[in-house]
């Protein structure tokens, strides 16, 4: 079996943020990151596809993918250009600023409704996020620069920091607001929740039981079932499995075998695997690898 080489991008910290403007697609795989990424697209005519859904972006549209989600941006025929300010980040980075009553990475895991992914910003929004970013991205470019003077290089570690908090806390602001989401809603108790997400997400090939879960993360097996249907709108099991119907379709769509792609996202029977791909996609894994040897979920751009 070869190694599973998941699409990474080229970190030299914890994250890394960029403004990117270019005249044709980069990225013509369907892709999940191993760190979170925050998109803000600045154009006309650009097409997104998260799992099976597509979308066609305006300007001022924010995009927010986890270490979970499956997507593909590319350029519509008629696009000029893709202008966007890209952020990747580990979630790590950011977990020590949350607070009992803030949780900073809500906005990615709290998805119990469709859409979750994308954010439409009104003008004044957006500036304000393209603010942020555009701070964020000098001072990761200028960070220990030796030409700086000893007064600019004063406490940057944490002028980072705070600006990516800043950032988050827009951002989770403008996603309860859109989203309706109650401000006395329980994020205490969820952020155990999106504890176990992680967990979930660094570990979908591991037998993942929901006796498993609920005695490591010291819970009720009802109650976490309880609870992870609020955030999420499934089940802790339900969710283990659509995490790995994700990767499946990852590795099917850049020609892993069917073989591998079973034994690598945690199945031991390949009649259990594709029984469980087909009841979530209609097709089984070698008839949706087949059907999408462009590497696309749609027709082919003229």
């Amino acid at each position: 079996m070869r190694r599973y080489a998941q699409y990474k991008e080229n970190f030299i910290r914890d994250f890394s943020v960029e403004h990117k403007v270019t005249t044709q697609s980069e990225k013509i795989n369907f892709h999940i990151h191993d760190v979170f990424e925050i998109l803000l697209n600045l154009s006309d005519d650009i097409q997104c596809i998260i799992q099976d859904q597509t979308y066609i972006l305006r300007p001022n549209t924010l995009l927010l993918f986890n270490n979970m989600d499956l997507h593909l941006l590319r350029m519509l025929p008629q696009a000029k250009l893709n202008d966007r300010y890209v952020l990747y980040f580990k979630p790590e980075l950011i977990e020590p600023f949350s607070s009992a009553s803030t949780n900073l990475l809500e906005c990615f895991f709290f998805r119990p409704f469709a859409d979750a992914n994308i954010l439409f910003l009104s003008p004044e929004e957006a500036q304000d996020i393209q603010v942020l970013l555009s701070q964020l991205n000098y001072q990761q470019n200028h960070f220990g620069e030796e030409q700086s003077q000893p007064q600019d290089l004063f406490g940057q570690d944490l002028m980072i920091k705070f600006l990516f908090g800043q950032l988050l806390i827009k951002i989770n602001r403008i996603y309860r607001e859109q989203h309706h989401l109650c401000s006395d809603m329980d994020t205490g108790t969820y952020g155990r929740i999106y504890e176990i997400i992680q967990y979930i997400h660094k570990n979908y090939m591991e037998k993942l039981s929901l006796d498993f879960l609920a005695q490591k993360f010291y819970i009720n097996k009802f109650y976490l079932c309880e609870l992870f249907r609020k955030v999420m709108g499934m089940t802790p099991t339900q969710y283990l499995i659509s995490c790995r119907i994700a990767k499946s379709k990852e590795l099917l769509l850049n020609k892993y075998s069917v073989d591998d792609v079973c034994a690598l996202v945690g199945y031991n029977s390949l009649a259990h695997f594709s029984h469980s791909f087909k009841q979530h996609t209609g097709k089984s894994p070698k008839q949706y690898q087949t059907s999408h040897e462009n590497n696309s979920l749609f027709p082919p751009l003229e």
